[in-house]
C-alpha cells in the first residue's frame, strides 16, 4: 500500500519594485539585481517592536535612493 501526502510548494516567480513598480519575472535579468529586505523589528525599533518589515527595490531605485552611501570595493 502506498500513502501519499499532498504538498503545497511556493516558488518565487517575480519581483515588483516597491518604489517604481517595475515587475521582473524570474527570466528577466533585472530579477537577480533586486535588493530584498524581510525582517522582524527588534525591541526598541523605530518600526515598532515585532513589526514585520519588507522592501523590494530594483537596482535603479536602489542606486537612486541609497547610491551615495553604497561602498563598492
Amino acid at each position: 500500500m502506498k500513502i501519499y501526502t499532498q504538498l503545497k510548494i511556493q516558488s518565487l516567480s517575480a519581483k515588483v519594485c516597491d518604489r517604481c513598480g517595475l515587475k521582473a519575472d524570474e527570466k528577466h535579468p533585472e530579477f537577480q539585481e533586486f535588493l530584498s529586505i524581510d525582517r522582524v523589528a527588534a525591541f526598541g525599533s523605530v518600526f515598532g517592536d515585532g513589526e514585520h518589515i519588507q522592501l523590494d527595490l530594483c537596482q535603479n531605485c536602489l542606486k537612486a535612493t541609497l547610491g551615495e552611501w553604497i561602498n563598492k570595493n
